[in-house]
């Protein structure tokens, strides 16, 4: 006997009995949802750290001079706080492209179409951006020589008959004359940029930039397994129907035996929860764009 099964307030009520032919097709989708999203957590964790430094750079734009402490650009513990995001940005993309690559190589194989497709999209990046050469890089920096940040920079939009609402930006700056030192680092290509660049580097800008590389990266990941992840998803949504609410979980159960009062059974775990996440993306980011 197998059956699906929700799952509320210790509460296990079976609502459909299904063959083993169809469970193991049932457990197979729900093993193919629950993979992929090993790889789309990630993607996640660095939307995550993205979220948060943006929100950093939106609570430190244009704010009017009679809100601003003019020591803050040299305070150490903000400036400890600004490298902490933007280093987390770095390191959550470098992990972002790392994971994504071995993740298509481990499910499709070294050789194959969609591992060279996504390899030819992270070159063509790397080849067209200079905010993805530079960053995917300076994190190495970062690794080797601490934080890139020595001091926050404010631009102020000056206002002549209000100076006291006169706008401060921050600025994330970093110096050429010190990272033109680390060719090793920073390799031949992504040198030949910085020798191009007369005296310093926004990130806030850069960082801007990169968000479109990586949500075109993890769109082009998405699109090599659509039709997987979609047939699952549709199969899985077939045996559940309506079943799933805001409160309870799907199960599944089989191995049911009952020996004088003893009960014991098998039971997994149906990911609803991720397959709302990878419907809301596709809806979000894949859906919304024409092809």
């Amino acid at each position: 006997m197998i059956r699906i099964a929700t799952f509320e307030d210790n509460n296990l009520l079976p609502f459909k009995e299904i063959n083993q032919k169809q469970y193991d097709r049932f457990q197979t989708d729900c093993t193919l949802v629950q993979t992929v999203y090993t790889q789309y957590v990630v993607f996640k964790y660095l939307q995550l750290n993205l979220k948060e430094y943006f929100d950093f750079i939106k609570r430190w734009e244009k704010v009017p001079a009679n809100e601003m402490h003019f020591t803050l650009g040299t305070d150490i513990h903000f400036i400890l706080h600004s490298n902490k995001l933007v280093l987390n940005v770095l390191i959550g993309f470098k992990f972002f492209l790392d994971n994504a690559e071995v993740y298509l190589k481990r499910k499709f194989g070294k050789n194959s179409y969609e591992v060279q497709s996504h390899i030819d999209l992270t070159r063509y990046c790397f080849d067209n951006s200079f905010a993805y050469r530079f960053l995917s890089k300076l994190r190495n920096y970062c690794a080797h020589l601490g934080f890139p940040l020595e001091v926050v920079n404010f631009d102020i939009e000056f206002k002549d008959e209000n100076p006291e609402i006169s706008e401060h930006s921050c600025k994330l700056i970093l110096y050429t004359k010190m990272l033109k030192k680390e060719r090793d680092l920073f390799g031949k290509i992504v040198m030949s940029d910085l020798e191009k660049i007369d005296n310093e580097i926004d990130l806030i800008p850069l960082i801007k930039e990169l968000t479109n590389s990586i949500n075109v990266i993890q769109k082009n990941i998405y699109l090599i397994q659509q039709a997987e992840i979609e047939e699952a998803i549709e199969n899985i949504d077939f045996f559940v129907g309506t079943k799933k609410t805001a409160t309870n979980e799907i199960k599944v159960y089989h191995n049911y035996s009952k020996i004088d009062n003893k009960i014991s059974f098998e039971v997994f775990h149906v990911p609803m929860e991720i397959i709302e996440e990878l419907n809301h993306y596709k809806e979000k980011s894949v859906s919304s764009v024409s092809h």
